[in-house]
């Protein structure tokens, strides 16, 4: 910034005066003045906040995408823990009610799928004896019938867990024990439909003598 300079005399006063010889001094005085330029007022333009608005609406949608996939395939995961708990309920229930527990899939009158222990856990036990399957999960791949296949008896799969610990196939007379490991697959339905990938499977397999494992599986 360019100053401008300017030399004036003060007035002498009396420390200037030379010791009564009558002649007066005076002292240099310098001065500056800034030259005058036009101040930009505060604030933003209209267009200053229409960039700012449209690079964090891009921001948000890039890290939005991201985390929603993840918590799709979290909340998917998460559902194929909380049915593997709840079949494998039905160990502890007939080994504490001393009488084989029958586990039920089926759907209710709102067409929602639905498992059921029969007999549920008796009061004043707080173990839950249904468990509704989230509208988020697709059973698409479970097989109406097969080696793998939860045995059908009309609209219900129906597994049943022995006292002794055994995977019985109670539609046949007398039940007999299963050969083979009993699977039950469930999928996010966004997967299914291809909105949502990689479409992961999540196989919940009962073994002949009943233990509840999960196998994931990338289709």
């Amino acid at each position: 910034m360019t100053r401008r300079h300017f030399r004036h005399e003060a007035p002498a006063t009396a420390r200037d005066r030379g010791g009564g010889t009558g002649v007066a001094f005076t002292r240099p005085v310098i001065s500056v003045y800034p030259p005058a330029h036009r101040h930009r007022e505060s604030g933003f333009t209209l267009l200053e906040v229409l960039i700012v608005l449209t690079i964090v609406g891009v921001l948000a949608a890039i890290v939005t995408v991201p985390i929603n996939s993840y918590w799709q395939r979290a909340r998917i995961e998460t559902t194929a823990g909380d049915i593997r708990n709840f079949l494998q309920q039905a160990f502890t229930e007939s080994v504490n009610q001393h009488t084989p527990i029958n586990v039920t899939l089926q759907q209710d009158a709102d067409g929602r799928w639905v498992l059921q222990l029969t007999p549920p856990p008796p009061a004043p036990r707080t173990a839950n004896g249904t468990y509704t399957i989230p509208d988020h999960v697709s059973l698409a791949y479970n097989p109406a019938a097969g080696p793998n296949a939860w045995p059908t008896s009309g609209p219900a799969r129906t597994l049943t867990c022995d006292t002794v610990g055994r995977a019985m196939d109670p539609t046949t007379v007398p039940p007999h024990q299963v050969t083979a490991t009993m699977v039950m697959s469930i999928s996010h339905v966004r997967m299914v439909d291809g909105s949502l990938a990689p479409n992961i499977r999540h196989d919940i397999q009962v073994f002949p003598l009943w233990n509840v494992t999960i196998r994931k599986t990338v289709l």
